[in-house]
């Protein structure tokens, strides 16, 4: 799509995009209608039955020199995307160029045929984001996907220093959430909640390359509510996890409860076998 005087104008001040029951829908965000939406704050989608990809990145050095310098989008906050049953990816393209950084709420409900959430080095550019809710993803295999595709060496372990709420129910083949690197960031971390997970086997895991494999304390100073259904360890086997500030701890389909109970250094204020939405 080709952006030129008035119309780019106009994108450069529009905030708020929504798109809702459209049939033979394009990826809406073509990388050069990205470069003009430079105030985009909220994106919402839903009901697109034919819909694959969401954000298409182009190529990093494509262009003017100010297009290899600009962030892309770096001003949205709210991404919501709901009942896409073909969505594949939500960003297309490479990553390693793209910032993310103002995002706070991602929200993602009914993609049938998502397997992954992030890249590697798209994880880099989030320092905002507080609420991450995923339901009922049913390919869904990995929040962060474990190979960048892109050939480039991640230099910091992933960050989500200002994430206070995780949110995960119905995702079927989700095996685990996130690496054991990620857990130092999660300072400020209050709610976990994740069932009917059901081939989970750990919440955090050691990936290849791990620096955090020794024995070691994965501490949530401001975690209050933890809700886990059918997972055995919270984290590796040599991990224990510290959780100072719990009040809420709800479990069910747990067939080993003493090598969960074993790594979470909690005194359970309440207990559920039987698991119910809340």
């Amino acid at each position: 799509m080709a952006v030129h005087g008035q119309q780019n104008g106009f994108l450069q001040r529009l905030e708020f995009v929504r798109v809702d029951d459209c049939g033979d829908v394009r990826p809406p965000f073509p990388a050069k209608l990205l470069r003009a939406l430079k105030n985009l704050k909220s994106v919402e989608i839903e009901d697109c039955k034919s819909l694959e990809e969401v954000f298409e990145l182009g190529e990093p050095y494509e262009g003017s020199s100010e297009e290899k310098e600009l962030p892309l989008p770096s001003s949205l906050t709210w991404l919501q995307l709901y009942q896409l049953p073909e969505l594949k990816c939500i960003w297309k393209g490479p990553t390693s160029h793209v910032s993310f950084q103002s995002l706070a709420y991602l929200y993602l409900n009914s993609l049938d045929k998502l397997t992954f959430i992030f890249t590697p080095s798209l994880v880099q550019s989030l320092p905002q984001l507080e609420s991450l809710h995923i339901n009922k993803c049913g390919e869904l295999k990995h929040i962060i996907r474990e190979e960048d595709g892109e050939r480039e060496i991640i230099p910091e372990p992933p960050c989500f220093p200002k994430l206070k709420t995780i949110s995960i129910k119905e995702c079927g083949k989700l095996e685990y959430v996130f690496p054991v690197s990620v857990s130092p960031s999660l300072l400020n971390l209050e709610e976990m909640q994740i069932f009917e997970a059901h081939n989970l086997k750990q919440i955090f895991y050691s990936g290849e390359g791990d620096a955090l494999t020794r024995d070691a304390i994965i501490k949530f100073p401001k975690l209050r509510r933890l809700s886990l259904s059918n997972c055995s360890f919270f984290a590796t086997k040599n991990f224990a996890a510290q959780l100072p500030s719990l009040q809420i701890l709800e479990i069910d389909g747990h067939k080993e409860l003493g090598n969960l109970f074993a790594q979470l250094q909690v005194r359970p204020l309440y207990f559920s076998n039987n698991f119910f939405p809340f």
